[in-house]
């Protein structure tokens, strides 16, 4: 086996994407989440107003 010297571990590229992590792509995911959440209760609000359909608040 060759060894490797210290100018070529240098140039050596690979492994994970510098610029796009997973926590980043889990993050992005978390807040792909919460805005259809979001619609989702906010689409179920609107239908009930318009069909009279809402809890009584007294």
């Amino acid at each position: 086996m060759n060894a490797i010297k210290e100018k070529e571990l240098e140039e050596i590229t690979g492994g994970q994407i510098e610029s796009v992590t997973g926590p980043i792509i889990n993050a992005a995911v978390n807040v792909v989440k919460i805005l259809q959440d979001a619609g989702y209760n906010l689409g179920s609000g609107i239908r009930r107003i318009f069909k009279n359909n809402m809890c009584p608040l007294e």
